[in-house]
């Protein structure tokens, strides 16, 4: 009797060592990481679509100035830039992925995008004034719920404007017009962990994934040629003003995701053959955005002047920007 219990021990440790080796091959572990890795071709490309939209918006945003130099006048200014554009979240939640749970993976609902950036100008014969504009981010930590990361931008650009109507007596307004070149590159890298759904692999297994976790990077190159107009009036020592811009985009948003987790065939999981696949995608710039521009500046001292900006792209963008800058002439 004690021999056939033996024996039955044996025979049990076997089936289960037999159960835990046949629960994850190396074939079927490949299968699941082709699995992941369309999975996450398909992240990246929705996230390369939501980002051909942020990074032009935000590097063209700010830096709205509504008096016009005079010629050889100069001026000096920074300035504080917060961009929102909304993520198409819905989207991402419907993706067709076989194995991730796009459910599962946070993500902000508008992504905010800030930005500092510093400005010279020039007054230049003939009506005109020109000026350089440099900034963007430093390496900064973006966080949501389990989504960690950091994103940084370098933005410079250059402006050409010229004042069309001077206000007077018979001109309630001053109208300035300006065109623009803003050059962007940047990246942003995001770890985010997922849940697994359940699908059906080769001979009739089923496969998920356990400790799931994205790690995604992204880096762009763009530039923006843009067209403003600005209408401003001034009353005192204050000076609202209303216009509107269009800008052309161009340039490449590069994205890739590598996802990684413990393989699990017929509900026993193997970390003897971790999972690692990788997807990648590449997307333009959106060619062309357009935004209806208002603010409103204070003259604080005789040289010094105090600016509080908006800008709204419809639903999809919005921006806002605080501004200080000493002009003379």
């Amino acid at each position: 009797m004690m021999s056939l219990r033996k024996g039955f021990s044996v025979m049990c440790v076997l089936s289960l060592l037999g159960s835990y080796v046949d629960a994850a091959t190396p074939t079927e572990v490949n299968e699941i990481n082709a699995t992941l890795a369309a999975d996450s071709t398909l992240v990246s490309a929705w996230m390369s679509n939501q980002l051909k939209y942020v990074v032009p918006f935000n590097s063209t945003a700010g830096n709205v100035v509504p008096s016009q130099l005079k010629i050889f006048g100069f001026e000096v200014g920074v300035e504080g830039v917060i961009s929102g554009t909304k993520l198409d979240v819905d989207g991402l939640r419907h993706l067709n992925t076989s194995l991730v749970d796009t459910n599962s993976i946070d993500t902000f609902s508008r992504l905010p995008f800030p930005m500092i950036l510093g400005h010279a100008k020039i007054g230049l014969p003939f009506g005109f004034d020109a000026g350089i504009r440099l900034g963007g981010i430093p390496k900064t930590n973006e966080n949501s719920g389990d989504s960690k990361g950091t994103i940084k931008n370098k933005v410079v650009g250059i402006d050409i404007r010229k004042k069309i109507i001077e206000e007077g007596v018979v001109k309630p307004f001053g109208l300035t017009l300006g065109v623009n070149f803003t050059h962007a590159d940047g990246s942003l890298d995001v770890t985010n962990t997922y849940s697994s759904v359940q699908t059906t692999i080769s001979g009739g297994h089923t496969a998920s994934v356990n400790n799931g976790q994205t790690t995604e990077h992204a880096d762009w190159k763009t530039n923006s040629f843009g067209l403003q107009a600005i209408l401003d009036k001034q009353i005192l020592f204050v000076t609202p003003y209303v216009g509107a811009s269009i800008n052309r985009n161009t340039g490449d948003i590069h994205n890739s995701i590598t996802t990684t987790g413990t393989p699990v065939v017929d509900g026993i999981a193997d970390p003897s053959l971790p999972l690692s696949a990788v997807g990648s995608s590449t997307d333009k710039a959106n060619k062309w955005d357009t935004r209806a521009l208002l603010g409103i500046e204070f003259s604080v001292l005789p040289f010094m002047r105090l600016g509080l900006h908006g800008e709204y792209g419809g639903n999809k963008n919005v921006a806002a920007a605080l501004g200080l800058r000493v002009q003379f002439r």
